[in-house]
């Protein structure tokens, strides 16, 4: 169907103004001087006592009938006051009035003048009402009704107005006393006003007239576009579902670029101006018969490229050269009932623009351009963006959220969930089925790129799928998703606690494939990780550890495996999947922890590995720390063997350098061992190993001076530097001071209160 984004936009072109029957809203009121005859000046919030005063010079409301004007408080039964026996007075409600009725004539598409003519006042007490009718044309020219309540207590009486086949229910009732509630419909509308339930509501009636001479409004008739708009859009759902064959040239979604500018602040159905306010309506109408999610959203357009210089070298200026680049999005989603979805950026393509190229005269969207700089030119960054209505039918909704990203689809699901849980969790529920069928895509789409995938770990997003389906109750999905994301590499730590509760819910066989799978996955990557849901999988005392032992020996077979060297030597273009992450004493408390409950000798062997890798593992920095969480996390009797000599080995490494003799420096010799031999490092090296001197003076070039400075630093020397800078070439200063003393006092401190929290 490539002529769908056309013939939808051809259709809409013919809708010009807003075909609304109604406008409502709020207004901040000053408050007038209303004066009653017989009464005299009415104080707002309306009162009880002033109520009372209103129906004692008020008549019974009558209705009409065909020419006749009856009065039967079965119909209607509210208490009237002609305008001709009140006055209403005061400068700034006749701004407010004004204000009001640019609104109405906004919502309705009306350009030129309309006037409020004050027509009567209405006081409705408890039980007060009026059923279903149509006004009639009060005065030449009229061609709508404005009701203003004003401020008061009241509870009840809402305003329903009807008008083909659509239906409002707008309630009038605003808790604010400095606030007023105003709604206006057309003449020829079906509208009824419910009970009041209990107070007082003080209604000012007003004719909406035109001037004398000009054409009355009338409501937009756009049922032929409304009908045509959703012909096109069912014909367009049933070709999606046809075949995939099919659907491969027919667009996902639509997105229908809107006329007006809107910020992300005032971008909603409800604060769409002009012909926007009335193709949304036709649209929406057309949504909802042709089964279509419809949403309007900001749509942005960012492109950048290189540019062309048109100046000269006083007076620069340039011109797009050619857009090499460019990124189309959808965000700031709204629903037409208000909310705001928390969907990510949805990518569109030109095919689903209606019209077609929409977006390719841009005469608003000025480039910013760059000047070249060393070896690259000129260049350009553009940015367009619009708001736009976006639908796509509803079957197809799986399909469209789901190639968007995990930022579109993951919260779409977690709202479905949502939906389907606060609805009692009935097991059949379409919902539930919705969710199931979107889930199952998403674990389909998942990233296949590294990056994505470990931001899809870090974002929480993995887990976030894995708790929808947890919440579904639906494990096989989850299962295939793991069998064909989690083990080819689409994991991280992050996904753990998610992934045990996951395999806790399998039978135990198929939950010992899939970590035995996902382990050998991504245990060469990521040991530390693998060896965490290993050890949270086989952490039930009272279960058979023999299960796991596949997913334990894969571990141990990645743990011993040496990682093959990189082809490059490079390490910036090693390839992210070949590079094993640094360990940590948590990889090493894990794999203990984990391997003893399986098999202690395969814990036995992964300590002897360890242990015989001091450089990786080195003792201060991964098998101690390993030992104190070890010693503090593993209850008093008897130990499994490999964790019970992890801590001898700690505990005779730190008795080995509590040995050691500790005393200051005899005299002014420092250990001398430098990295680099070249003549200024000889002097230095000269100078730290006497016992007589205590400062050394280099005045030297930069270069040199800085050279000594790094030798220094790599080699750790005991040596305070600092720069005179008096003459040239300047002076390093070199003083010597107890730094080597001083850590070893410090270390021997740490030794001893590790030494205490490991015990003999």
């Amino acid at each position: 169907m490539p002529e769908l984004a056309a013939a939808l936009a051809k259709c809409l072109a013919r809708v010009q103004r807003p075909g609304a029957f109604y406008a409502t809203g709020t207004f901040d009121i000053h408050p007038p001087r209303l004066e009653i005859e017989g009464v005299g000046p009415i104080a707002l919030p309306l009162q009880s006592a002033q109520a009372e005063q209103l129906k004692s010079v008020a008549e019974q409301a009558p209705y009409g009938r065909g020419t006749e004007t009856l009065v039967d408080t079965q119909v209607r039964r509210t208490w009237q006051i002609d305008a001709e026996r009140m006055r209403i007075t005061g400068r700034r409600w006749a701004e407010d009035l004004a204000s009001v009725v640019a609104r109405i004539s906004a919502t309705f598409g009306i350009a030129g003048r309309v006037e409020a003519e004050l027509y009567k006042l209405l006081v409705y007490e408890q039980g007060s009402f009026f059923l279903a009718h149509r006004d009639t044309e009060k005065s030449p020219g009229m061609f709508a009704t404005l009701v203003v309540v004003l401020p008061g207590d009241f509870e009840g009486g809402e305003l329903m107005v009807r008008h083909r086949g659509q239906e409002v229910r707008l309630d009038l009732h605003r808790d604010e006393p400095s606030e007023a509630a105003f709604a206006a419909f057309y003449a020829d509308c079906l509208h009824e006003v419910l009970p009041i339930h209990s107070g007082h509501r003080l209604t000012l009636i007003y004719n909406l007239i035109r001037p004398q001479g000009e054409p009355l409004p009338q409501l937009p008739d756009y049922d032929a576009e409304q009908a045509q708009a959703t012909d096109l859009l069912s014909a367009w759902g049933r070709a999606l579902d046809a075949s995939q064959d099919l659907a491969a040239a027919v667009p996902l979604k639509l997105v229908y670029p809107l006329e007006h500018a809107y910020t992300p602040a005032e971008l909603g159905f409800d604060t769409l101006k002009g012909a926007d306010a009335a193709v949304a309506a036709v649209v929406s109408a057309a949504a909802r018969a042709a089964d279509c999610d419809l949403f309007l959203a900001l749509a942005s357009v960012e492109e950048s490229g290189w540019a062309e210089s048109t100046g000269d070298w006083h007076d620069p200026d340039y011109e797009i050269g050619e857009v090499t680049d460019s990124n189309e999005s959808l965000h700031d989603w709204r629903h037409p009932d208000g909310s705001r979805p928390a969907m990510g950026s949805l990518p569109f393509f030109g095919d689903e623009v209606a019209p077609p190229g929409a977006f390719e005269v841009r005469d608003d969207s000025e480039p910013e351009f760059s000047e070249a700089t060393g070896n690259a030119g000129a260049s350009f960054e553009r940015l367009y963006q619009c708001a736009a209505l976006v639908l796509w039918p509803r079957t197809n909704r799986a399909a469209v959220l789901a190639a968007g990203g995990l930022a579109v689809s993951l919260p779409f699901l977690d709202e479905l969930v949502r939906q389907w849980q606060a609805a009692g969790q009935p097991p059949e529920d379409p919902l539930r089925a919705e969710a199931r069928t979107l889930a199952a895509r998403i674990s389909t789409a998942w990233p296949t790129d590294d990056w994505a995938r470990k931001h899809a770990s870090e974002a929480g997003q993995t887990r976030m799928l894995l708790d929808a389906l947890a919440r579904l109750d639906d494990p096989e999905c989850a299962a295939v998703f793991v069998a064909g994301q989690s083990a080819a590499g689409a994991y991280g730590p992050q996904d753990n606690e998610s992934l045990a509760a996951m395999l806790a819910r399998l039978p135990t066989a198929r939950a010992a494939d899939l970590l035995a799978a996902i382990v050998a996955g991504n245990a060469g990557r990521q040991p530390a990780a693998c060896a965490d849901l290993l050890a949270r999988v086989s952490a039930d005392p009272a279960g058979d550890p023999e299960p796991w032992r596949a997913a334990a020996l894969a571990l141990l077979a990645a743990l011993t495996t040496e990682a093959q060297p990189p082809a490059s030597p490079d390490p910036r273009f090693i390839d992210p999947r070949q590079r094993r992450a640094p360990p940590t004493p948590d990889l090493v408390v894990q794999t203990l922890t984990a391997l003893a409950r399986i098999d202690p000798s395969l814990a036995d062997r992964a300590l002897d590995h360890f242990m015989a890798n001091s450089v990786r593992y080195g003792m201060d920095n991964i098998l101690l720390p390993a030992a104190l969480i070890l010693k503090g996390a593993t209850a008093a009797g008897p130990r499994p063997t490999a964790i019970d000599a992890l801590l001898k080995a700690a505990l005779t490494h730190l008795d080995q350098r509590i040995a050691e003799p500790l005393e200051p420096p005899a005299d002014l010799s420092r250990p001398a061992k430098l990295s680099c031999s070249c003549s200024y490092c000889q002097r230095l090296s000269r100078f730290l190993a006497s016992p007589m001197e205590s400062v050394w003076k280099l005045k030297a070039a930069e270069a040199e001076r800085n050279h000594v400075t790094e030798v220094v630093r790599r080699s750790n020397s005991d040596l305070d530097l600092a720069t005179d800078k008096k003459g040239r070439p300047y002076t390093l200063v070199c003083t010597k001071n107890q730094a080597s003393y001083e850590r070893r006092v410090r270390q021997r401190a740490q030794d001893l209160e590790q030494r205490g929290r490991l015990g003999g």
